[in-house]
């Protein structure tokens, strides 16, 4: 069960944040203005149900995970290991 609480896409949008996401299938990830996301979706929209309406532009994965991305922290990663 995805939590929902947390910041919404119009929260991030105020603080001028963007929202980093990344495909657990693959390890390709984005960030993504906030004023983009609100063009498609509700402003109360929590940060991490974003990543239920995305697909990865790279291997067109649905296992998404979305974050606030805050300056100077980079994309925080949640990659599963894909060694040996």
């Amino acid at each position: 069960m995805i939590d929902e609480t947390g910041p919404r896409l119009a929260d991030l949008a105020r603080q001028n944040v963007s929202v980093a996401a990344w495909c657990l299938d693959c390890g390709h990830h984005r960030v993504l203005t906030a004023a983009s996301l609100l063009a498609r979706m509700d402003g109360r929209t929590a940060v991490v149900a974003v990543a239920r309406r995305l697909s990865c532009g790279s291997c067109n994965g649905r296992a998404i995970e979305t974050r606030p991305h805050y300056a100077g922290l980079g994309v925080v990663a949640g990659h599963r290991w894909h060694g040996d």
